[in-house]
């Protein structure tokens, strides 16, 4: 049985439970979601293998380019990030129109889905009808989940309070000196670590005061050299906030396996990709060997707390050999080999481009502004591109992609 991303199993259903009295549509939507990818090999047993995919569960937007920080992770605009050297008014000018966002969204319920909309970027709050477009989904009964690396989260608390069902924070250090030497800004001595210091604070003191219980407040942590030695100081400043903590040892490649890449990607579509260049970077020079037991550490502080705040890896990782190659050898796939994500997620670039692959998207199946998304989601393309992935198995790329080993 292929492996998949599975968040505890507890967490899971104390929230389940407790959100079904809050907001049921929520917790119904939020539960599809999961049950799918759970049962997908048992409703697709006796489907025809032509390519085409399920009802949608999930649209993720790369709404915008622009970013003002340079994380040294990001594959956009970090050390070798495919978006470096871009203009960046080319960039702005090819951003898709909030009127065409909202046709997309008319365009999905009039098909009948109810999706939930994943929210990214290049920074999503730098897009200027972000906050417009979240209230006209929401009103339209659909579940949004944002990722931010805190930029005017707090100035636009209430609208993220109102909208939202998960709001994910990029935080890589428990203070200023570790969070910015890992995320720095473009402009000199930016200090985003104190903006994700006021959006915790105002977001957690607002759902406090209100009583609420969404949005979800899970922060997200990208474990490298620069705060492997302080993982759990990291995580009790988030549990002072948060729902849960989630931890991803990186999205990488090397050099090897991008050439690989792209000769598997030319020979399945007749073409090179060129994004997955970005994600180049030197993860294997750091002291990996803390990664599990700090790991196992924060699980029994969550456990000694009540579960409170359960820290989840993803992928998780189960033994230090693991950790050791997740690290060090790019082929190794901990029993990740089928995409499913493909078959339920709709992913739109920045200038409207559609594909299925989140941070590699080369291969595009249509645009969203000549094309309506019902078209475009088992269009001849579309069928191709799953049909390659479930037959001949997932690209080396995908080794190491939030598609096969976060969905």
């Amino acid at each position: 049985m292929p492996q998949r991303s599975r968040v505890s199993s507890r967490f899971f259903m104390n929230q389940l439970i407790t959100a079904a009295r809050k907001d049921f549509r929520t917790s119904y939507s939020l539960a599809r979601y999961q049950i799918a990818k759970e049962t997908f090999n048992f409703r697709h047993f006796f489907k025809p293998k032509n390519g085409t995919g399920d009802e949608i569960q999930l649209i993720g937007i790369r709404i915008t380019d622009m970013c003002n920080l340079r994380c040294h992770t990001c594959g956009q605009w970090g050390d070798n990030g495919y978006l470096v050297g871009k203009s960046l008014k080319e960039l702005k000018a090819q951003e898709i129109p909030l009127e065409v966002y909202k046709r997309v969204v008319d365009e999905v319920v009039d098909a009948g889905w109810r999706p939930i909309w994943y929210f990214w970027g290049g920074e999503p709050m730098l897009y200027p009808g972000i906050i417009e477009l979240l209230h006209y989904i929401k009103d339209r009964g659909m579940a949004i989940s944002l990722v931010s690396n805190g930029t005017n989260i707090a100035k636009y608390a209430d609208d993220i309070l109102e909208t939202c069902k998960i709001l994910h924070l990029s935080v890589d250090g428990p203070n200023e000196e570790i969070h910015n030497t890992q995320r720095p800004g473009v402009a000199k001595n930016h200090n985003n670590f104190k903006s994700v210091q006021e959006a915790l604070d105002v977001l957690s003191a607002k759902k406090k005061e209100r009583d609420l219980f969404y949005p979800y407040i899970v922060p997200i942590s990208c474990i490298t050299a620069y705060n492997v030695d302080v993982v759990a100081d990291l995580y009790k400043f988030v549990a002072k906030y948060a729902d849960a903590h989630m931890f991803y040892p990186t999205w990488w490649i090397d050099a090897e396996s991008a050439n690989e890449h792209t000769e598997d990607f030319k020979r399945r579509f007749g073409f090179e990709p060129s994004t997955h260049y970005g994600w180049i970077g030197s993860w294997k020079d750091f002291d990996h060997a803390p990664i599990y037991d700090k790991y196992q550490e924060l699980l029994k502080i969550s456990a000694d707390n009540g579960g409170k705040c359960p820290p989840m890896m993803m992928p998780e990782l189960k033994s230090p050999d693991e950790v050791k190659r997740y690290y060090t050898d790019h082929k190794e796939t901990f029993g990740y080999n089928q995409c499913v994500s493909i078959f339920m997620t709709l992913e739109l670039d920045s200038n409207g481009d559609a594909s299925f692959c989140r941070d590699y998207h080369d291969y595009e199946i249509g645009n969203i502004k000549d094309t309506p998304i019902k078209e475009l989601w088992n269009n001849e393309k579309a069928r191709k591109f799953r049909t390659s992935i479930s037959q001949d198995g997932p690209m080396p790329v995908c080794r190491r992609c939030c598609g096969l080993m976060g969905f």
